[in-house]
């Protein structure tokens, strides 16, 4: 075994090589930045021992090259290997286990592993506590980090337990306050804001914002975040013209910062495209949109809030009715989604839906229903417990097959539909009566008459016991059943159906509402019909 010593005189050339690599990595030339660091490893490997940390360094640069390359499979790896080196090498080293460890969370983050990054923040989470007083900001720095995790999972509430963990032992580290704690104050009121409790959210903001002010200039970056984080809370609450005030500040601030150009001024760009969209403002909301899209292909073409900016610019535009625009704004999101995020399923499944639900619109029935039906396979393999989407695809790849003529499907699939959502929801959930009205409906289509009606009977009653007595829907069933038992050959029946639909329509819709002079009509027209058969 080689003395370490003896690399003394390699230690030069090594720093040198490691300087080249961490410039290129710098400029985004990452391999030739890798290149430098493989010779510097390489360098080290033949003076080193195996196991000496000098080694592992260079392998964790070399895995942070890779993970800004993207290549997570390869970054994970050399960071194992990091590790590895680490633990036995210098076991009492707390800080690079610990950091090793933060490492490959993060890769695992990255690739939608999070129980497992879950599992190795808490490792580390371990280390730092048993080697640190409970207010240190390490701790906090490790909670924090979880809450990002569980952020990215949508559970919230866990989210937020960790962030506000967090913030109590900054706020024990740092009494008379600092930027950590701002930081922690922003994260808590993003969360609250997606839990829809916006005053809160607000107020946390509003405290975040105070303590900034208080470290950075007026015209920092940093500053703009919080104004931006303020508007998009107002935007929430429906203060439209407050949140256009506080982004428009914060834009103000970015384009003086980066005149060029930055992710962040993208966001803020694409807040207020949110703004004027609910404001109904669309052509103006579509400018901005545009603009926050150009800067994110050119500055952050990896940021995931490009994909929400392309699939709010498809929404606008499907509101104008330019679905062949819309649709490739939709496919944009996909690719990128598909591209940089394919943990995230939940999304790329959401955004096949919509692909679907343009298509339809397009009347393109048998290229919505190829995009429900790949949605459908996401959820039910990765999320058979979200009865609400995987219900929706059922229900509109029936709708397409509805329309294509494809009856014996359509039926198929919305009583796979059915079955779910009787087993999950209330059995009063007016989802099942709208349901069985759709089944009443195909089987109406197929003339069969006698099935279509046990369904829509069945629509009744359950309408009957959830709905006000004299409720429109109560009327429109017992309408449809009258038009069955015509098709039925049955008058009699027909016409004490749509006597009964008359009575309802009579007390809740006003007088010459077409459904109210249709019931009338058909109740004339019937009641000629049963006297000319009684003469």
């Amino acid at each position: 075994m080689r003395k370490n010593c003896d690399a003394t005189n390699y230690a030069g050339i090594v720093d040198m090589l490691i300087n080249i690599a961490n410039v290129l990595r710098d400029q985004e030339k990452y391999n030739e930045a890798i290149e430098f660091q493989q010779q510097a490893l390489m360098i080290r490997e033949q003076h080193y021992p195996s196991d000496d940390v000098n080694i592992a360094y260079s392998l964790s640069s070399i895995a942070t090259i890779l993970n800004k390359q993207r290549q997570h499979d390869e970054a994970l790896e050399f960071y194992q290997r990091a590790l590895e080196i680490y633990e036995k090498s210098c076991p009492s080293n707390s800080d690079a286990i610990a950091n090793g460890l933060i490492d490959i969370a993060d890769i695992l983050n990255q690739q939608g592993k999070y129980e497992e990054a879950i599992e190795f923040q808490q490792r580390a989470l371990t280390i730092r506590e048993d080697n640190y007083s409970s207010c240190h900001e390490k701790i906090a720095d490790s909670l924090n980090r979880i809450g990002e995790i569980r952020f990215g999972q949508r559970k919230y509430d866990l989210a937020l337990d960790c962030y506000q963990r967090a913030l109590s032992v900054l706020e024990r580290c740092f009494p008379c306050g600092h930027v950590d704690i701002a930081r922690s104050l922003q994260h808590i009121g993003i969360i609250l804001n997606v839990q829809g409790k916006h005053d809160e959210a607000l107020d946390f903001h509003q405290r975040a914002m105070i303590i900034y002010q208080q470290y950075y200039p007026s015209d920092h970056p940093t500053i703009a975040s919080c104004l931006a984080n303020i508007g998009n809370t107002l935007t929430e609450q429906e203060k439209y013209d407050e949140a256009l005030d506080f982004c428009q500040r914060a834009v103000a601030i970015y384009e003086q910062y980066y005149p060029s150009g930055h992710a962040n001024l993208a966001t803020c760009l694409a807040y207020i495209g949110n703004i004027l969209t609910d404001q109904t403002k669309y052509d103006a909301a579509l400018d901005v949109y545009y603009r926050a899209v150009a800067f994110y292909k050119k500055y952050a073409p990896n940021h995931t809030d490009m994909v929400t900016c392309l699939d709010n610019i498809a929404e606008v535009l499907r509101g104008q009715r330019k679905y062949d625009e819309a649709l490739e704004f939709q496919q944009q999101a996909l690719t990128v989604l598909k591209s940089n995020s394919p943990s995230d399923r939940l999304r790329i499944a959401r955004d096949l839906k919509n692909i679907g639900n343009n298509l339809f619109q397009q009347t393109k029935y048998d290229e919505s229903v190829d995009f429900y039906q790949q949605a459908l396979t996401l959820f039910e393999e990765y999320y058979p417990d979200d009865h609400i989407e995987i219900t929706d695809c059922l229900y509109w790849i029936a709708a397409n097959f509805n329309r294509n003529f494809h009856f014996d499907l359509a039926i198929e699939y919305l009583e796979r539909c059915l079955l779910i959502n009787e087993a999950s929801l209330s059995p009063k959930d007016l989802v099942i009566t709208n349901l069985l009205n759709c089944l009443s409906q195909v089987h109406t289509t197929r003339d069969e008459h006698e099935v279509s009606v046990l369904y829509e009977q069945n629509c009744f009653l359950m309408r009957l016991k959830t709905l006000p007595p004299d409720h429109e829907d109560i009327g429109h069933s017992l309408s449809n059943i009258g038009e069955i038992y015509e098709n039925l050959q049955n008058p009699t029946l027909a016409l004490d159906n749509y006597q009964q639909a008359l009575a309802i329509y009579r007390k809740c819709l006003h007088p010459w509402h077409n459904e109210l002079w249709k019931m009338q009509s058909n109740i004339e027209r019937l009641l000629e019909e049963l006297e000319a058969q009684a003469d």
